[in-house]
């Protein structure tokens, strides 16, 4: 395939002066014959990694160490289908090295149809045989490789080139990939780990991504402004007040400030009216997820969960990005368990298809979103696609409230500290590792929280309404008490007061009569 490797510029390149740490770390790898063999860079769904690859493989390729570089897509047919992978690098390869051709020029002669072999027979008689008996030393680039259609639990071509990799020790091995199911647990493989090193780029230092996306927009629009005839350049334009902004928008992003400048520079409108419209609404990602960063998280939804049938997986998909999305502090995964009332593992099967657009850590830690722009979606029928994925903010709301209130009233009981008698709070000592100690995560999340998704569930079906009522109800004639004992130890008094207020506001909402 003459149009999957490097040369034919699938992606941009860096921009002079960005991603010079991470650039910087590729470059030092492939550079040193003692350093691991495979580099793994790990990112979250439109954080740069084609755009660094591309730029690592110009730049290995300008220095004579680029072997073969081969960039995945799932757009094009033969550029996601994982056989095209390993004849494509040896072909490239033979160009590149007069001695590998001549093995490969006999290896074909043996086996004229040695390119429709299984991958593993491709990886040891197109690359590896050839490579080990000729000794070249060289760089292979594999880019997006989540992109290729896969049905093995772990990475058909991680899985053979663990098998192997221990015979190369001349050849460096640099692959992107979301950290998806397959793509995690190829790179864990017991042959390829030792041999593998990761890097997070969604974990750079924040100040240094945002400096780089900063660097991005003001080179772009500045292009903008230059090449239009019609656009009044007397003050300089955009002004640094609205970098910062667009800097702050994207919040790390690359895809983003790119949607952004695409959105800007549309040659049906005014470079400086669609600049206002995107700074004077802050908050809002609906032009640039209309214009672009929307097909990126369809896709990635569509793709991970394209074999899913069963109506019951989609419910529990949508309630548990729903308290992702919608919590009012970030939980863990057990946390959303119990407060959703499901298994903690039917959480990790959905969550582990979910690793491009959410971070998520270990099962002890919270699941954050990555940018403001995925909540936005997901929670717009007219961006996210069908009611597989679309989260109903109100819905999901209520289904918070009465999980929250279901803790409460199954949970909290008097004295739920086990305080001795008319204690007072200053003379308990490490207050927050007892709370922790004796409520959990998931019970101070709900004392702090039940009110505000009870008034954010607006006015909802009958059913989900009576269920609240009942609900609350049920929670001020049994459990008040220890609720207000609980925000007195957390220093919350206060919301006490918030929470009674949104209740009132709530019903006045809901029942408006019987007040």
């Amino acid at each position: 395939m003459r149009d999957a490797g490097h040369q034919a510029a699938h992606h941009d390149t860096c921009l002079q002066g960005t991603r010079v740490c991470v650039l910087s770390t590729i470059v030092g790898w492939a550079k040193d014959p003692q350093d691991t063999h495979v580099f793994w860079l790990n990112g979250l769904a439109g954080t740069g990694k084609s755009t660094i690859a591309q730029t690592f493989a110009e730049t290995v390729s300008n220095n004579g160490t680029l072997g073969a570089s081969f960039f995945c897509s799932r757009d094009y047919l033969r550029r996601k289908e994982l056989k095209n992978i390993f004849p494509t690098l040896s072909y490239q390869l033979a160009c590149r090295y007069p001695k590998f051709r001549n093995k490969i020029i006999q290896v074909i002669k043996q086996d004229p149809s040695v390119a429709c072999n299984s991958l593993i027979s491709q990886l040891e008689d197109l690359i590896v045989n050839p490579l080990a008996s000729t000794e070249i030393s060289c760089a292979i680039v594999v880019d997006a490789l989540d992109e290729c259609a896969d049905d093995q639990p772990a990475s058909a071509m991680l899985s053979v080139l663990a098998r192997f990799v221990k015979q190369l020790p001349s050849v460096k091995f640099f692959i992107t990939g979301r950290p998806e199911p397959r793509i995690r647990t190829g790179f864990r493989l017991p042959l390829l780990e030792p041999f593998t090193q990761t890097f997070l780029l969604h974990e750079v230092k924040p100040s240094s991504v945002d400096e780089d996306i900063r660097l991005y927009l003001q080179e772009k629009l500045t292009a903008v402004a230059k090449r239009r005839s019609d656009f009044d350049q007397t003050d300089p334009w955009p002004c640094d007040e609205d970098l910062i902004t667009l800097t702050k928008k994207s919040s790390g992003l690359f895809i983003f400030a790119s949607t952004l400048t695409r959105f800007i520079e549309s040659e049906h409108h005014e470079p400086g009216d669609r600049l206002q419209l995107i700074v004077t609404l802050p908050d809002s990602t609906v032009h640039e997820g209309r214009a672009g960063i929307d097909l990126l998280y369809t896709q990635v939804l569509m793709h991970a969960f394209s074999d899913v049938k069963e109506v019951a997986m989609f419910e529990n998909l949508r309630r548990i990005l729903g308290a992702v999305i919608l919590a009012f502090n970030p939980l863990s995964r057990a946390q959303i368990a119990k407060i959703l009332n499901i298994k903690p593992s039917i959480i990790t099967t959905i969550l582990r298809h979910l690793h491009s657009v959410l971070l998520v850590p270990n099962e002890d830690s919270e699941i954050r979103v990555f940018h403001k722009s995925f909540p936005d979606f997901m929670q717009d029928p007219d961006r996210c696609p069908g009611f597989n994925f679309l989260v109903d903010s109100p819905a999901h709301h209520a289904d918070m409230a009465l999980g929250c209130l279901g803790l409460l009233g199954n949970l909290l009981n008097p004295n739920p500290c086990d305080l001795p008698d008319f204690v007072m709070n200053r003379d308990i000592a490490n207050v927050p590792e007892l709370l922790e100690d004796k409520l959990g995560g998931e019970l101070r999340y709900a004392c702090g929280y039940w009110a505000m998704h009870v008034w954010s569930s607006g006015a909802g079906d009958d059913e989900d309404d009576d269920r609240l009522i009942s609900s609350v109800i049920k929670f001020f004639t049994a459990g008040v008490l220890p609720w207000v004992e609980i925000m007195s130890l957390e220093n919350r008094l206060e919301s006490v007061i918030h929470s009674i207020r949104n209740l009132f506001e709530w019903t006045d909402v809901v029942c408006p009569l019987n007040r």
